[in-house]
């Protein structure tokens, strides 16, 4: 499984149990959206997606997509990297799910999987962008906006 990518996407966490669940429930449509590229289908919502993403290769995918949380809820960013290295994997995409490059964006995180790397060999990972970073971000909020209207 070495060559495998995994992709975490790290939320803050919250005392709300609402909140969670509906960050679980936004991985399990990441993960629909991660299964229906790797199986080549062409379904409605990644053309949603490539049209207001427009530059971005959809039609690649990853082994496994996990949620993690960074302060009070579960499963924690160690945990899920740890149990993820425990079952083969190595190649990690981070992506922190804060729309602004915060606290835990610039620091919090790049210092939780440099002590990882340090623990764990054969970790390799990427911090992916935050959202705001993207070009389509802006766009996306207003067009957003404008369907709430």
């Amino acid at each position: 499984m070495d060559n495998k990518k995994v992709l975490v996407i790290v939320s803050h966490g919250s005392k709300r149990k609402e909140s969670n669940q509906e960050f679980k429930e936004f991985i399990k449509k990441i993960n629909k959206i991660n299964s229906e590229s790797s199986a080549g289908e062409a379904f409605e919502s990644l053309a949603v997606v490539s049209d207001e993403v427009g530059k971005s290769d959809l039609s690649d995918s990853y082994s496994e997509i996990k949620g993690a949380c960074l302060e009070f809820s579960s499963p924690q960013l160690e945990t899920v990297i740890e149990d993820l290295l425990k079952e083969g994997y190595q190649h990690f995409d981070i992506l922190p799910l804060f729309i602004f490059a915060g606290y835990h964006v610039k620091e919090d995180i790049p210092e939780r999987m440099e002590k990882l790397k340090n623990n764990f060999e054969k970790l390799e990972y990427k911090i992916l962008d935050h959202p705001a970073a993207a070009d389509d971000f802006a766009p996306y909020i207003f067009a957003h906006a404008l369907g709430q209207k």
